[in-house]
């Protein structure tokens, strides 16, 4: 077990603090590279994978099929339309080696109602992706990148403007893991393995409570004209930001230590507060303008 929290610690700290290799020069052609498809799986599980690249970089094709769907989020059966990839929220985690190329297809079905991309932090240029991926319902679209940076990255749908969030809070994100071609290594050199490793997301869900105090029903605000337990589409987006507005921490963990809330929550709202605060003023404006855009 201990294995599996270096292993991932290792990684997170690369992907945040900038400090990931720049791929070595690699002039080969992705078309002549030995193709190999990766099945992924629910989380918190990874897909199967080498820990250490044998031979040379590959390209690795995979497949994320996008569903909107009912899910319930709570023992008390409060549901969300919630907005996936591959059904699961956080999607499912995407593993390659430095070097390798990453062929991705993006499938959005006929059955679904919005328009959507995939933005990967792991890919460099074109939006991560974001603005080669656009399907619309019925569509999809197959591109490819080189994972030239070490780490751990998120990806989540992007699809623009004030949708981005409204996509990646209702359940479209998730990660793709990097790692070095020769394995991870402990600060001595040394190479590190792990026996088993999981992928755990955090995710937040911003849902309205009625007059009793009881979270609402939310659903998709591109069915028209529907309300259930008092919430309207599409005025139900006005609703669900006021969440943001009102909402606080209960807790707070750092570094494996439990802090003080009221000062960490003094510290985290002083910068987050008002910057929140502007971006909800914008997409209460735009929820109001153009009510029947979904």
């Amino acid at each position: 077990m201990a294995k599996i929290f270096i292993a991932f610690a290792v990684l997170a700290l690369l992907s945040l603090v900038g400090c990931s290799k720049d791929a070595t020069a690699d002039s080969t052609n992705p078309d002549d590279l030995e193709r190999v498809t990766q099945t992924l799986v629910m989380p918190p599980f990874l897909p199967e994978h080498d820990q250490v690249a044998v031979g040379d970089p590959i390209v690795v094709q995979v497949r994320l099929v996008i569903e909107e769907k009912l899910i319930e989020i709570d023992p008390s059966g409060t549901k969300i339309w919630a907005l996936t990839f591959n059904g699961s929220v956080p999607a499912p985690i995407i593993v390659v080696h430095q070097n390798d190329y990453v062929e991705l297809t993006l499938v959005n079905p006929a059955t679904n109602s919005l328009q959507h991309n995939i933005d990967l932090h792991a890919a460099t240029g074109a939006m991560g992706g974001g603005e080669l991926s656009i399907v619309n319902p019925g569509e999809e679209v197959v591109f490819r990148f080189k994972a030239t940076k070490q780490g751990v990255f998120v990806y989540h749908c992007a699809p623009g403007g004030v949708m981005i969030p409204l996509h990646v809070v209702s359940g479209m994100n998730g990660a793709i893991m990097v790692l070095p071609r020769d394995g991870l290594k402990d600060a001595e050199g040394d190479l590190v393995e792990y026996d088993k490793a999981y992928f755990i997301g955090e995710q937040d869900y911003y849902i309205p409570k009625d007059e009793d105090g009881e979270y609402k029903f939310r659903v998709s605000c591109s069915e028209r004209n529907l309300s259930i337990s008092g919430v309207d589409c599409p005025r139900s987006r006005t609703k669900f930001l006021s969440v943001f507005d009102s909402s606080t921490m209960d807790d707070l963990v750092l570094d494996g230590r439990r802090e003080h809330i009221l000062q960490k929550r003094m510290e985290v709202q002083a910068q987050t507060f008002q910057r929140r605060r502007l971006y909800n003023q914008q997409l209460r404006e735009f929820a109001e303008s153009a009510p029947n855009l979904h």
